[in-house]
């Protein structure tokens, strides 16, 4: 490619930059006066602290217990079971969950 190539390339890509942010600026603008129409003064405010607050109530309620020395719970919460586990993996379970149960009560 020649200098005036590179030139030309270089001019539409601030250009369609410079576009993106005049759009972008026009967007915000009307966005905030929606806001400010359609809410009084401390109703956003409510509102985004009654998501806030549900979030956190909803990341308390759903998220699982770590058990034993287990890093992420996640894991294991969301891994296939298959039919056929041996039948000393599943004491081992039951005894790592008992084990729990009777030192914390």
């Amino acid at each position: 490619m020649n200098n005036r190539t590179i030139r030309v390339i270089v001019l539409l890509v601030s250009l369609l930059f410079l576009n993106i942010e005049a759009a972008h600026a026009g967007l915000v603008h009307k966005l905030k006066i929606y806001i400010r129409h359609e809410f009084t003064e401390w109703q956003l405010f409510y509102i985004l602290g009654g998501i806030a607050l549900f979030g956190v109530l909803s990341y308390i309620i759903f998220t699982p217990v770590l058990i034993g020395s287990e890093k992420w719970a996640w894991y294991k919460y969301f891994t296939f079971n298959p039919v056929h586990q041996k039948y000393q993996d599943k004491r081992d379970v039951v005894k790592k969950i008992s084990g729990i149960l009777t030192h914390k009560g």
